[in-house]
């Protein structure tokens, strides 16, 4: 009786560590399209007299630790200040 229910639960063991593997290779997956998409970046503008000096421009950084996200003519690329919405002051890492 007990090798019988070895042997029977050894395929379903197989299959178990299958599905849990693809779940994992799937989910890995999907967070590096998201960590690699492009998003909207600021850069300061001091050349502007007045009003908003955070102006737009779409980069390849991500939110979080890491080198500087800098952009070879602008200079640092900063992420909008979600508390302000007015500001530019939130750091962004190269990819």
């Amino acid at each position: 009786m007990k090798q019988t229910f070895k042997k029977a639960m050894m395929p379903l063991a197989v299959v178990v560590l299958g599905a849990a593997a693809a779940f994992a290779t799937n989910a890995a997956k999907q967070s590096e399209k998201t960590e690699t998409a492009a998003m909207q970046g600021y850069y300061y503008d001091h050349n502007e007299a007045q009003g908003n000096r955070c102006k737009p421009i779409t980069v390849d950084c991500k939110v979080g630790p890491g080198p500087v996200c800098t952009d070879f003519v602008l200079g640092q690329i900063w992420a909008l200040d979600v508390e302000t919405g007015t500001t530019c002051s939130g750091y962004l890492s190269r990819l």
